[in-house]
Formats: C-alpha cells, sequence, structure tokens
C-alpha cells in the first residue's frame, strides 16, 4: 500500500542528499513529491518497506516518517486534523520525540505533549513509553509548520560507522569516509542484487560500502601492494565474498562485460603517482571507454577534485547531475554522475 512519507536529510549538503534520495526512490520504486514545507524535509510517495530501507541504505538521509499530519507552527496547542482517515495503530505505547530543525519560540517538550494528547485521542488504550516504545511518533518544528509521523526507518549508522578509515587494516591518504562512498554508490543507481566496477579501487572504499548494500563489485586497482590491502579491508568486514580486487590497468582492460554501474574515485593527492600519463587524461581514458560500454543508460558516477585539472568527459554533456562539498581548506570533491 502506498503511502506519503518524509525524509530527514543531513544538514551537510542538502542538494547532495536530495540526489541521494532521487536515486534510491529510482531503484527502490517511489517518487518524490514536488512541494516542500522546509528544505530538509522532502516527501515522497512510497510503500512502508521502501520508506524504511530507503533510510537503511543510505548515508543522507538519516531518517524516514509515515506522514499524520502537518500544522503551521503559530497553531501549536490548539487542536488538529490528521491526514489519514484510517490511522494505523501503534504497535505498542508511544513515545513523541521532536527535533527543531529551526530557532523557534516553542518548547520541545510543549511540542511532544501536545502532539502525544492528540494521538492518543485516536489511539485509544494506547499508552506512553518514553524509555521503550513500541513506536516512536517524530515531530519536525520549523519556523513555518510542525510535520509530524510514525517513525519507519533510520540510517545504518553502526555500520557507517564500523567501516570507518579508523577501523580499517589498510588505509591510504584521502580515501573516502564510509558516507561519502555510500552516496556516490547510490547515485549510480545500480538494481538490488546488480553488479558495480570501481575502475580506481584504491583501498577499497567504494567496494566497501556497495558490498555492504548486497552488490556484487569488481574492483581495478593498478598497484599490487594496495589492490591486496583492498582485499584485506573487504576480508575484515566479512564482505571479500561479493567483492573481486584485480591488479590491473583498467586502460588495459576488457572491461566490456556487463556492469549495472560505475562508482569511482580516482587517485589524487600530492602523494598520488599516475602510471603513463596525466591524471585527467587517464580519466577521460577509462571512464570515456565505459560509457560507451556499460549500457545504454546506466550511470557511471565520478569523484574528481575541483580545479582546473577536470577531465574533458566531466565537462561533457554526458553529465547529468554535479554536486559539490569541501572536504578540508585545499580539497572541494565534486560528485559528477553521468549517464550512458
Amino acid at each position: 500500500m502506498m503511502g506519503r512519507f518524509v525524509a530527514l536529510l543531513s544538514g551537510d549538503n542538502v542538494p547532495l542528499g536530495l540526489g541521494e534520495l532521487r536515486a534510491l526512490l529510482d531503484v527502490l520504486g517511489g517518487s518524490l513529491v514536488g512541494e516542500r514545507s522546509h528544505a530538509r524535509l522532502p516527501e515522497f510517495v512510497a510503500n512502508a518497506r521502501t520508506a524504511r530501507d530507503v533510510a537503511w541504505r543510505s548515508a543522507l538521509v538519516k531518517e524516514t516518517v509515515m506522514k499524520l499530519f502537518e500544522v503551521e507552527t503559530r497553531e501549536v496547542g490548539r487542536s488538529f486534523d490528521l491526514l489519514l482517515d484510517e490511522l494505523p495503530r501503534p504497535r505498542g505505547p508511544i513515545a513523541v520525540r521532536a527535533l527543531k530543525l529551526e530557532e523557534v519560540p516553542v518548547r520541545r517538550t510543549e511540542v511532544e505533549r501536545w502532539v502525544a494528547s492528540r494521538l492518543l485521542e485516536e489511539w485509544k488504550g494506547v499508552g506512553v513509553d518514553l524509555e521503550r516504545p513500541g513506536e516512536v511518533i517524530r515531530v519536525y518544528v520549523t519556523s513555518r509548520s510542525v510535520i509530524g509521523g510514525i517513525l519507519v526507518g533510520v540510517r545504518d549508522n553502526e555500520g557507517l560507522a564500523r567501516r570507518s578509515p579508523v577501523n580499517r587494516p589498510f588505509r591510504l591518504p584521502s580515501t573516502l569516509k564510509p558516507k561519502e562512498a555510500r552516496v556516490v554508490v547510490n547515485l549510480a543507481r545500480v538494481p538490488l542484487g546488480g553488479t558495480l566496477l570501481d575502475p580506481f579501487a584504491g583501498s577499497g572504499a567504494i567496494l566497501l560500502e556497495a558490498s555492504a548494500l548486497g552488490y556484487m563489485t569488481f574492483g581495478v586497482e593498478v598497484k599490487g601492494w594496495v589492490a591486496r590491502g583492498a582485499r584485506r579491508n573487504l576480508n575484515a568486514f566479512g564482505l571479500g565474498g561479493l567483492s573481486e580486487v584485480v591488479a590491473a590497468d583498467s586502460r588495459l582492460l576488457p572491461l566490456r562485460c556487463r556492469f549495472d554501474g560505475v562508482a569511482t574515485d580516482p587517485p589524487y593527492g600530492k602523494s598520488t603517482t599516475v602510471v603513463g600519463g596525466r591524471r585527467s587524461e587517464l580519466v577521460d581514458a577509462v571512464i570515456g571507454e565505459l560509457l560507451d560500454s556499460i549500457g545504454r543508460g546506466r550511470r557511471v558516477v565520478v569523484v574528481y577534485p575541483e580545479g582546473p585539472d577536470l577531465p574533458e568527459i566531466l565537462r561533457s554533456d554526458k553529465v547529468v547531475e554535479r554536486y559539490s562539498y569541501r572536504v578540508h581548506s585545499a580539497l572541494v570533491r565534486t560528485v559528477n554522475v553521468l549517464v550512458a
């Protein structure tokens, strides 16, 4: 059964988070709703399982809720109507937890009591348990409105933290963090159970996140000792069975096999060496070949530092989405989504 849901985006990079949400809905089934009450609160139509999986598989969607109401903030304390004619009954006692996304002259506890009182009018016999609730009611407070509903999905924060670079047996400078890598994987829009290629695998950051999401992955890394390190990382987290890493030059491989998507973070940085040419020329050669061979409509996602060295392929009309974020004062990464 389809319903209307609200996603809470991370405040770090709202455009990138919205792009990731759109990509996840393309894969899992669902569609964004045009209007938004707040930049961090996009709404979408999907079934409950999709809404749950969107949050769990995401890097920048922190949680998802089944929308039950939306009230103007100035109406806090007054009675309000619910959006559903048939309100789903909670699985046990409830806990209402409010989050203020902007500074507004209303106390969080006041909002929680107000919402709980209204919902318990509908849910006769249901109690409140703030310690061990059967259902969490999440409420978002903005300067314009108060939006609330049943919490259905949360991000896999534990898994993302577990695969942090500090916990990997093999590390390289400037490697992507788990959230950065997961966003790149999701933007590739690989079907569930599909195969993903990383032609510049490095220490395996992208392969780790793709494998954790259940994808079969194939990594290519030109330096043998780095390829061995990537395999160590995958095995350390029990993901070696879903991934293969080979030591080879991506320019010399017959990559015309059918992958469902490509996600990659080519080498860069002061300590990086590129075998046989400039970095931008390397990216142009490999990504150009993949776009010709991967299959019409499939995505190739490339992370690349902002600057004058941007490869020609990343300046072309093959790029249909581009996002950027600052890593530190000397590095801004761009995330480029190309379509074959």
